[in-house]
C-alpha cells in the first residue's frame, strides 16, 4: 500500500476505485467497505485508492471536540489499513477551509481533476463536503459528473452488527472481548515508557510506565487487565494496571505494565500492549501487603487468560 499526505503527491493514479471515511477502528463494518472497494478495483482492472482526513474532522469543527476520543491513534489507523489489501491511502489534511468546499466542487476539483476516478463506493449514509443542495445525493451528484457508483445496502453493513459507537461503548465500559470481536483485532495501547516510583520493583512487581503517545485515545476505565506486550516485534504476556494507584496516593492516572518472566531494562523504549480481557475494577487497599497478596491473584488470572 502506497500512503500519501497531499494529493499532490499522487501522480501515477490511472482512473481508481475510490471510496472516503474516518474508518476510525477500522472495524468489520469498515471492512465491509473496503472489501467492496477492492472487488470493485479488480473487477475494472484498476487500482483501489482509500481517501480519509487527519485531523478528524469534528475536531476541526469542534463538534464536541474536548470529549472526543478515537480508537485508533493515525498510525495504527495506517497499519490496520495497510493490512486491508487496498492499494493506495491518501491521508487529506482537514482543515476549515477544506471543509467548506461544496460537494460539487470536491467532485469536480479532487474526484476529477486531481484523481481522475472512475468509480466510487459509497455507504448508505454516505456525504461529504459542504451540501448546498439540502438532501440531495451524493450518489446521484456523482453520477452527473459520470463517475460510476456502488452503494453498500444498509442491511450489508447491519448484517455485521458493528458500530464504532458500539466499539468505544465496550471498551469505556471494559468489555474488551466485545470490544476486539467487533473489531476483529486486539484493541491497543502504545507509547514509551518513562521512570516511575519504582514501588512496583520492591514487592516483586516490576512495572514499565507507558506514557501514551496519543492524547486523544480512547481509553477503557480503570483496572487491571490481561494484555500481550509487544516489545521489538516479540509478544509477552503481561498484566496492565490503569488508574490513580489510590494505595499509595497516586495524583495522576498511569498505565502501569508488568511483563511476566521479563528482566529487560527498557527506559526510553517503545511498547505496545494488546488488551484481551478485564481482571478487576481499581482497588485502595490498606497496606503494601495486601497489594502484593491481590497482585500475585492478578498474576495467576491473567496466566489463565492468556494460556
Amino acid at each position: 500500500m502506497k500512503v500519501y499526505h497531499s494529493i499532490n503527491e499522487i501522480t501515477e493514479l490511472d482512473a481508481p476505485v475510490a471510496t472516503i471515511g474516518t474508518f476510525d477502528g477500522v472495524h468489520l463494518g469498515h471492512r465491509v467497505v473496503i472489501n467492496h472497494l477492492i472487488s470493485m478495483a479488480k473487477a475494472r482492472n484498476t487500482e483501489s485508492l482509500l481517501i480519509t482526513f487527519e485531523p478528524h474532522p469534528r475536531i476541526v469543527l469542534n463538534k464536541d471536540a474536548e470529549n472526543l476520543r478515537f480508537i485508533n491513534n493515525p498510525s495504527e489507523k495506517v497499519k490496520l489499513l495497510a493490512n486491508t489489501g487496498i492499494d493506495h491511502l491518501l491521508i487529506l489534511p482537514f482543515t476549515f477551509e477544506f471543509s467548506n468546499i461544496t460537494a460539487v466542487d470536491f467532485i469536480q476539483t479532487y474526484l476529477l481533476e486531481k484523481l481522475n476516478i472512475q468509480a466510487m463506493i459509497v455507504g448508505y449514509d454516505h456525504h461529504f463536503g459542504r451540501m448546498d443542495n439540502g438532501d440531495e445525493d451524493v450518489a446521484v451528484l456523482l453520477k452527473g459528473f459520470g463517475i460510476a457508483v456502488e452503494r453498500i445496502p444498509e442491511q450489508d453493513v447491519m448484517n455485521v452488527s458493528v458500530s464504532s459507537t458500539k466499539i468505544r461503548k465496550a471498551i469505556s465500559d471494559g468489555d474488551i472481548p466485545l470490544a476486539n470481536q467487533f473489531l476483529s483485532y486486539r484493541y491497543g495501547l502504545c507509547g514509551t515508557i518513562v521512570h516511575g516510583n519504582k514501588l512496583g520493583r520492591t514487592i516483586g512487581f516490576p512495572t514499565a510506565n507507558l506514557m501514551l503517545e496519543y492524547k486523544l485515545k480512547l481509553l477503557p476505565q480503570d483496572g487491571v487487565y490481561a494484555v500481550w506486550a509487544k516489545f521489538k516485534d516479540k509478544y509477552y504476556p503481561a498484566m496492565l494496571n490503569i488508574g490513580f494507584k489510590p494505595t499509595v496516593l497516586g495524583l495522576n492516572r498511569s498505565f502501569e505494565v508488568h511483563i511476566l518472566d521479563f528482566d529487560k531494562i527498557i527506559y526510553g523504549e517503545y511498547l505496545e500492549v494488546e488488551l484481551v480481557e478485564k481482571v478487576r475494577d481499581e482497588i485502595t487497599f490498606p497496606n503494601i501487603d495486601a497489594l502484593k497478596y491481590q497482585l500475585e491473584k492478578d498474576r495467576e488470572t491473567v496466566k489463565r487468560i492468556l494460556s
